[in-house]
């Protein structure tokens, strides 16, 4: 803690607890700290309403909350209520409560006090891992590889305010319940831990199990290490690249703009890193890929011309190069399309248009979103035949279960290099034919199906980069099929545009599953 400068210097922190052996833990160890440290403790526990128990669970940390000296808030929520009017998972309508009550908790006691405390949560060198491995999992940058940081704000629109703090980060699981053990201190078990429903939950007791037994007994603590290792680099591109910004960043009204000769002289890793951060600040980066990071860097390019635009309206952020310049800017609520300054063969813009596909957090749970031009994609991800434990039978009885409708299409999700997009088409684009992975360009094959020309640029295709994964209404690329060896397919189902939208050919009418 004293590392890390944890402690707020007006004292005042609350503390998340669960009942759990981490947070417990946490509780004991903050409240022996009041003896050398002038701390104003207080504890929230929330009852998300899943578990049956739970009622019990609020009751224990009470009890434990007296016989300590530490007032406690119970905040009972409807996690599962919040999670379907949001449309986001359960897990993360939990987080957002939780955060939430806790930002209320220490706003309150700050006010009173002035300054600003911080909020104490129980992630553990365990819980750092398993995150790393989750990331590297499902893609992710630096920051991700960074893993849970043991200090960050607790508002990210108030870098320089409160902040959450981890004491626990560099501590395992097991020592920490041998700790507890050695102290005669009980907790609570929440048996959906154990269970396999989750992403999280398959890594703490699949993978890591393994690892420590057939890889290396450390891996837990190596892994963790490494994602020390890997935030210290993180916060090192981070100084770098606003030292670059420096040299190339200039802001004029509400728009930054990228001198992109200057921008062009700086390491390539840190030229994105300079588009990355800039679409950061004027969008919404939680729905940031590096899709959209590639497609803005690409505006910068020495034969771009001038007037070229991309609209990103998952990060709620549009991009246009105007001459030897970038801009960036956020781009309105309202404005739900795209459009590129692509130059048609009339001389005219022609509108490219670009939606990220919001990608399940687990297994078997459906992501819906309304795309232009298609209507209603939902969006699952489904166990593939090589999870031998869920397909025992012959790999021939799963692929006769394969959906041959016409807007209903399952991919191997684990061929997916960058990340998927709805989008029209560019110049680069190429489809996989054969099993032996033959290109041919988009251009070529929507002349040889013939597409009419006044189509093609309106189309929305599945796109994964320049590499074509689905060309709705006609064939998905051969890369990205089902095989044996598919251990996570992603199925993505169009439920249909509206009339207009069907009359124009993106989506016609009377076809299977459209």
């Amino acid at each position: 803690m004293e590392e890390n400068r944890m402690f707020p210097e007006n004292g005042n922190m609350v503390i998340g607890v669960s009942g759990g052996p981490d947070s417990v833990c946490l509780l004991w160890l903050l409240c022996a700290l009041r003896e050398s440290h002038p701390l104003d403790l207080q504890v929230v526990h929330v009852d998300h309403g899943l578990r049956q128990e739970s009622e019990e669970d609020a009751r224990f940390v009470q009890k434990l909350c007296e016989e300590w000296g530490v007032p406690c808030r119970v905040v009972r929520a409807d996690v599962a209520g919040v999670a379907a009017e949001r449309k986001i998972s359960k897990e993360e309508a939990g987080r957002l409560i939780r955060y939430e009550a806790f930002e209320k908790a220490l706003g309150e006691m700050d006010e009173k006090d002035g300054g600003c405390g911080c909020v104490a949560v129980a992630h553990n060198r365990d819980d750092r891992a398993e995150t790393l491995l989750f990331h590297l999992f499902r893609g992710t940058g630096l920051d991700g590889m960074a893993s849970i940081r043991p200090v960050r704000p607790l508002c990210d629109r108030k870098p320089e305010g409160a902040r959450v703090i981890r004491p626990l980060l560099t501590t395992g699981r097991e020592e920490i319940e041998a700790f507890l053990k050695s102290h005669g201190i009980s907790w609570r078990v929440d048996a959906t831990n154990a269970g396999e429903q989750y992403a999280r939950n398959r890594i703490r007791n699949r993978i890591l199990p393994y690892a420590r037994e057939n890889v290396c007994l450390a891996a837990n603590r190596h892994l963790a290490r490494e994602a020390q290792l890997l935030e210290e680099v993180a916060d090192f591109m981070q100084r770098q690249t606003y030292r670059a910004l420096e040299r190339c960043l200039e802001e004029e009204g509400d728009a930054l703009f990228l001198d992109t000769g200057r921008l062009r002289r700086q390491e390539p890793l840190l030229q994105k890193a300079c588009v990355r951060e800039c679409l950061r600040r004027k969008g919404e980066g939680r729905d940031l890929t590096s899709a959209h990071v590639d497609a803005v860097w690409a505006l910068a390019g020495e034969k771009t011309q001038s007037g070229r635009k991309i609209l990103l309206p998952a990060c709620r952020v549009e991009a246009v190069r105007e001459f030897s310049r970038l801009k960036i800017a956020s781009l309105p609520l309202q404005e739900a399309g795209a459009t590129a300054g692509q130059k048609g063969k009339e001389g005219l813009d022609r509108p490219e248009r670009v939606f990220a596909l919001r990608i399940p957090d687990r297994e078997g749970k459906e992501e819906t979103q309304f795309v232009p031009g298609l209507g209603e994609v939902s969006v699952r991800l489904l166990p593939g035949p090589a999870r031998s434990a869920d397909f025992p039978g012959a790999a021939g009885e799963f692929f006769k279960n394969i959906p041959e409708k016409t807007y209903t299409k399952w991919f191997d999700y684990d061929n997916i290099i960058e990340s998927v997009v709805f989008r029209t088409r560019r110049k680069q684009d190429f489809l996989t034919i054969s099993d032996a992975l033959e290109k041919k360009s988009l251009k070529r094959y929507m002349i040889e199906e013939k597409i009419p020309a006044d189509q093609r640029d309106s189309l929305m295709l599945l796109a994964d980069g320049s590499r074509i994964v689905w060309v709705p209404g006609h064939r998905i690329g051969a890369a990205y099929k089902v095989t044996a060896q598919t251990a996570v397919i992603l199925e993505v189902h169009i439920r249909g545009g509206d009339e207009d939208e069907r009359k124009s050919g993106s989506i016609t009418d009377g076809a299977e599953g459209g």
